[in-house]
């Protein structure tokens, strides 16, 4: 009998220019609103992180977010003019185990692949490096606007929206534990006034849904490596010892001082 072939669902791919839409859109009042609540909460992140080298992963904008990062060299990554390194993460030109920090900002929502994304960038991070995950959260307000635009072809709705628990598994899985969960920006993306009116969605929203923002940063350490040693799978018989039977009356004759003595 035949075993039927698993049909796996590939990843929608994106089109070729959503690397700039992105960017350009970044730069509109709700980007800019995402932006800002973004750095916020790296802020409070990143300089718990210690290390020497940390790179940047950019879906969209070339600006660095690791100003707040303690370590001292930085790069950015991307396929945008501005960048440090002209790449994409799933073809990351770095050796194994070379960076300490790695800084993900939604490149999970618009590669076409992020489960190699995912495995380029732990393969680059050493033992006990900081892998940060920034995406939008689908179960917020933002998922729920994504909804009624669902064939929308603009950026960012057209993005994957990832659970953060979908994240964490992959994660699992590649020796990753994850160590911290935030989230943030409660409002509608709205601009202007009709921004304004919903003000009371931010107060509402970080006391009652504060983990539902409309977006998510996962931090994640990798594991080292824990070294036990092998043991042989067989070994050789050892001879035993010969031990002859002596009765405790001869062995205190030979050992005890006579009493006559």
């Amino acid at each position: 009998m035949a075993i039927p072939r698993l049909i796996r669902a590939p990843f929608r791919r994106q089109p070729p220019d959503t690397g700039a839409a992105f960017a350009a859109w970044l730069k509109t009042p709700a980007g800019e609103q995402l932006l800002a609540e973004e750095r916020r909460v790296l802020a409070e992140a990143l300089p718990r992180l210690p290390g020497l080298r940390a790179l940047q992963c950019c879906a969209g904008t070339p600006e660095s977010l690791l100003e707040s990062s303690v370590m001292p060299l930085k790069w950015t990554l991307g396929t945008q003019p501005g960048v440090d390194i002209i790449a994409r993460p799933s073809q990351l030109p770095l050796p194994r185990q070379c960076l300490d920090l790695v800084l993900l900002h939604h490149s999970l929502d618009f590669e076409d692949d992020p489960h190699l994304v995912l495995g380029q960038l732990a393969r680059a991070l050493q033992p006990g490096g900081a892998l940060v995950v920034v995406g939008f959260q689908p179960l917020g307000l933002w998922g729920l606007w994504r909804l009624f635009r669902l064939h929308s072809s603009k950026v960012p709705w057209i993005g994957r929206f990832i659970r953060p628990h979908r994240v964490s598994d992959w994660l699992q899985v590649l020796a990753c534990e994850v160590e911290g969960f935030d989230s943030g920006l409660y409002n509608l993306p709205l601009a202007g006034s009709m921004r304004r009116r919903f003000r009371w969605l931010d107060t509402l929203g970080a006391r009652f849904w504060s983990q539902h923002g409309a977006f998510y940063v996962l931090v994640a350490r990798k594991r080292a490596a824990v070294m036990r040693p092998s043991r042989p799978r067989f070994s050789l018989p050892q001879a035993a010892p010969n031990v002859v039977p002596v009765s405790m009356a001869r062995w205190r004759q030979r050992h005890e001082p006579d009493a006559t003595e």
